[in-house]
């Protein structure tokens, strides 16, 4: 299992990799999981790896029906992150510093 978490000082939104092959990975948040192709994913390790060193940009994980579950945007150091996890969908505010390590787990993909 692999954990990755993003958050601020009064938020955290954490998920977790429970299982993974070529063609899909199937991500767990409080008990609801999620599958999103392997592509999908790359794609989005990508758009935030680049995102996350020009300062600006949008990076968006697509479940494997094509809906955004995880949307994180930059603009001048500041993150908007939102999250459509099942039927829950929640939005915070952060700030480039935090999401530091956010990148790290997620995998930086060149």
């Amino acid at each position: 299992m692999h954990h990755i978490e993003m958050g601020n000082d009064e938020t955290t939104f954490e998920f977790v990799i429970t299982k993974a092959s070529r063609d899909t990975l199937r991500l767990i948040h409080a008990q609801v999981s999620e599958t999103v192709r392997t592509e999908a994913y790359v794609q989005f390790a990508r758009d935030l790896t680049r995102a996350f060193h020009a300062l600006k940009g949008l990076a968006r994980l697509q479940n494997e029906a094509g809906r955004v579950i995880l949307s994180i945007s930059f603009e001048r150091g500041h993150v908007e992150v939102e999250t459509a996890w099942g039927k829950a969908t929640n939005r915070f505010r952060t700030d480039q510093s935090y999401l530091t390590r956010t990148v790290g787990q997620i995998g930086i993909v060149e």
